[in-house]
């Protein structure tokens, strides 16, 4: 969280130092754990490697650091500077030393760990989970903010307040805030602050609460507290089936979508809901009781999609299903993502069946891979061998190889019809180059022929000229030579008057082929 990072201890870079101190030398790992043998027979478990982007681990490392505090003070102020002599010379271990001396630092872990644990993990792994939450997602993102305004800001000015109230506590005051002894910091972090002086507790408390402050800021910018739409989502839950509230939500929600029900939906959908609240739904719908040892009773509920699946199939004495625009409309929320959880687990899924020696898996083996974990997930809870083998499955088992060489057969037509295809526009894009060739060489020899005409113009101009000029000086010789170059250049022309209009009849025809092809 964003919050940490409002004091001046940088808990990623302390943990970044403690990882990346080891993972740079598999020598000083096995040294480390030679030091644990020689402090704590029980010690199993070795540091964990820090990554940002897996807040949600983050919990477990601290808690280890916590637990080998003592071995990894011995392991850096004793044991190294006597084994290694140059060890003062490294950047992350002087950090790491100077770290391990201040008292503060072990005291900061604890508070750590307690914020983790307390406000943060459980909504963590909440919020990873596959089921359908989006009718209960405002509900407990309120609880969020409320359990991490608890922990530092006065009761009585979040007593009765729920959902937008929350956003008008002014938390970031200090008057508003709670005193030192009562801001929550965990049992572990008080028993750790007598080891500190009264200033450094000073200092403590004042990073404490800018931290407090600095994640609240991050939970009022993320957290959808501010989406009404959300917020009326909730009548969906079955335990408000009968509230005035919840019929008040929905008929927001189905004015909210025109584009899904149209003014005569609505007004079904008000007298479906009606008969709805009427209804007599059993408790096993969306209830799920277990009895344990170690505790008398205790309830969970059914996935949501799983109550109004049952709700949905119900039927009037016609024997047609009872609520249809009700169902239009819920099946539709429901389709809601809370979040991107599904689309994260589906990319990790695919991650570990597409390995390095399966990377020429195609997306339909993959889908089949997928389809076949889900089918498990689905019929057997996760197990194979609790999946029931029916008959069906036993068919389709047996037809699995003629399908597959049904679909090797239709794979390779495929193939093959791709691959005249692309002959074809190949031939079709050869032939169309070779037009264009010929197209240019017409247009060059047609200029050139009307260059030709245009000089034998000029050329019977010239003769026309001279023949009125022998004419009137009554130069037969001079009359007899025009006429010889009028009748030379006449018959030039006409010869290439004949080329251009075959040359423009060529270029017809190869211009009216580029056009249909």
């Amino acid at each position: 969280m964003n919050g940490f990072t409002a004091s001046k201890w940088q808990i990623e870079d302390i943990l970044y130092d403690f990882s990346f101190f080891f993972a740079q030398s598999s020598a000083r790992s096995q040294d480390y754990l030679k030091v644990t043998e020689t402090i704590d027979e029980g010690f199993d478990r070795f540091l964990k490697q820090f990554v940002v982007p897996r807040w949600i681990e983050i919990g477990s490392i601290i808690e280890r650091i916590i637990k080998q505090w003592p071995i990894l003070i011995d392991y850096f102020i004793t044991y190294l500077p006597k084994v290694n002599k140059t060890i003062a010379t490294n950047d992350r271990w002087r950090r790491i030393k100077d770290l391990l001396e201040r008292k503060q630092i072990l005291v900061l872990f604890h508070f750590f760990q307690y914020l983790y644990k307390h406000p943060f993990w459980k909504r963590l792994v909440w919020l990873q989970k596959q089921k359908l939450i989006v009718h209960i997602l405002y509900e407990e993102c309120t609880d969020f903010l409320r359990n991490v305004l608890q922990c530092f800001v006065k009761d009585d000015l979040l007593i009765n307040k729920t959902g937008k109230q929350l956003l008008t506590v002014q938390f970031d005051v200090q008057l508003n805030q709670k005193l030192e002894s009562k801001i929550e910091i965990g049992d572990s972090t008080r028993l750790a602050l007598n080891e500190l002086s009264a200033n450094d507790r000073n200092v403590f408390f004042k990073d404490v609460r800018d931290i407090y402050v600095m994640i609240t800021r991050e939970l009022l910018r993320l957290l959808p507290l501010g989406n009404d739409l959300l917020r009326h989502l909730q009548f969906m839950h079955p335990l408000v089936r009968q509230q005035e509230s919840a019929r008040t939500s929905l008929m927001i929600v189905a004015r909210d979508l025109p584009q899904m029900l149209s003014g005569n939906d609505i007004d079904e959908l008000h007298a479906e809901w009606r008969m709805y609240e009427d209804e007599n739904i059993p408790d096993e719908w969306y209830e799920q009781v277990s009895v344990t040892s170690e505790l008398p009773q205790t309830t969970r509920y059914h996935p949501i999609d799983y109550y109004w699946k049952h709700v949905l199939s119900i039927k009037n004495s016609s024997g047609n299903v009872k609520f249809v625009v009700l169902g239009k409309l819920v099946k539709s929320l429901l389709s809601l993502s809370h979040g991107n959880s599904d689309i994260e687990s589906d990319l990790s899924e695919n991650e570990m069946f597409v390995t390095d020696d399966r990377s020429s898996l195609n997306i339909a083996t993959i889908n089949g891979l997928r389809a076949t974990k889900e089918g498990v997930r689905f019929y057997g809870a996760g197990k194979v061998h609790e999946v029931p083998v029916s008959k069906a499955l036993v068919d389709s088992i047996d037809l699995a190889y003629s399908r597959y060489s049904t679909d090797q057969e239709k794979t390779q037509q495929i193939i093959k019809d791709k691959e005249a295809l692309n002959a074809s526009v190949q031939l079709l894009k050869e032939n169309e180059l070779r037009l264009a060739e010929n197209e240019q060489r017409l247009i060059d020899e047609q200029k050139s022929l009307q260059n030709e005409l245009d000089n034998a113009s000029k050329m019977l101009d010239e003769a026309n000229y001279r023949l009125q000029a022998a004419i009137t000086a009554k130069n037969f010789g001079d009359i007899k030579t025009a006429h010889l170059l009028i009748e030379s250049v006449s018959k030039k022309m006409g010869f290439l008057r004949t080329q251009l209009r075959r040359n423009s009849d060529y270029l017809s025809e190869i211009r009216k082929k580029l056009r249909y092809e």
